[in-house]
Formats: structure tokens, C-alpha cells, sequence
């Protein structure tokens, strides 16, 4: 499949020119995550909701669903309002679809935060990431679904 690309990418170029390979997608794909991951790190709402297609959905553990930019945009303010609020995540799964337009990440991920009385929360655990690409090519989160590895509270059992 990459010499077919390779041979796409080149032809009607003159030998003396060396045509420029498309990005492996999967890279492509992992460099967003990472971006998407600094633009938390550096605590930047607006370019974290960004990395967001217009009807994304972000499903956190015990919580409802939140739809659509602006709602996680809110969501992802909240996160952020503590300013001890830490988040890091490691993506050890990546994949694209052969069609080109949906891939995924998965891995794990740490968060932490200080609430006003002082008490720290911890969590840890599991997310995969659904992205799409987007019209311009780059590629936005479509579902951001995470799971605690914490143990569940007696009162929150079934």
C-alpha cells in the first residue's frame, strides 16, 4: 500500500525533484494527541476544546455525557479551574481506519486536583479516544471515553 502511495506521490515529477511522501497517519494521529495533551498541560481551554469536532462527546467516569464544543469546552474548564489540576495520559494503542477518516487512541492516563478545603483528589485508569478527520485534514476528537482503575465507593455499587 505505501508504494502505491509512493508511486501516486511521485508521478509527473521530474527525477531531479524528490516528491514528498504523505505523513504516515498514524503518526499524524499520535502527534495530535500529543498536542491535544500539551494544550492541557499549559492549561489552554481554547485550544484544548479545539482539538474537538462540533458533535464530540466526552464520557468521564461517573458523570453524564457531555456533548457538542461548547459543552466540553464548560466541561474542560471545570478541569482546568483548579490550579493544581494535573492530567498526563499515554497513548500505548493507535490506529487509522483504511478509509483515512476515523482513527483511535487508547492508553492510559493519572489526574489529580486540590480542591478549596485542600483535600487532593487522585485518579487513574483507562481511556480510548475516537478522532475523525476533519475537512482540513487534521484530525479532532469525536468520543473521549475514560474509566477509573480506582475501586468503586461501597455507596456507588450496584
Amino acid at each position: 500500500m505505501r508504494e502505491k502511495i509512493k508511486r501516486r506521490a511521485s508521478a509527473g515529477k521530474s527525477s531531479k525533484r524528490t516528491a514528498r511522501k504523505p505523513p504516515n497517519e498514524i503518526e499524524a494521529l499520535l502527534a495530535a494527541d500529543a498536542a491535544w495533551l500539551a494544550a492541557y498541560v499549559a492549561r489552554d481551554v481554547g485550544r484544548a476544546a479545539a482539538f474537538c469536532d462540533e458533535h464530540a462527546s466526552m464520557l468521564m467516569p461517573n458523570s453524564p455525557a457531555v456533548t457538542g464544543k461548547a459543552k466540553i469546552r464548560a466541561l474542560i474548564a471545570q478541569h482546568l479551574a483548579p490550579k493544581s489540576a494535573g492530567i498526563t495520559w499515554r497513548p500505548n494503542k493507535a490506529g487509522v481506519a483504511r478509509s483515512g477518516d476515523l482513527g483511535y487512541t487508547s492508553g492510559t492516563y493519572k489526574m489529580s486536583f486540590t480542591d478549596a478545603s485542600g483535600k487532593t483528589f487522585r485518579d487513574n485508569g483507562k481511556y480510548v479516544m475516537v478522532w475523525k478527520k476533519s475537512a482540513r485534514g487534521g484530525w479532532k476528537v469525536l468520543y473521549d471515553i475514560s474509566n477509573s482503575e480506582l475501586p468503586v465507593s461501597p455507596s456507588r455499587r450496584f
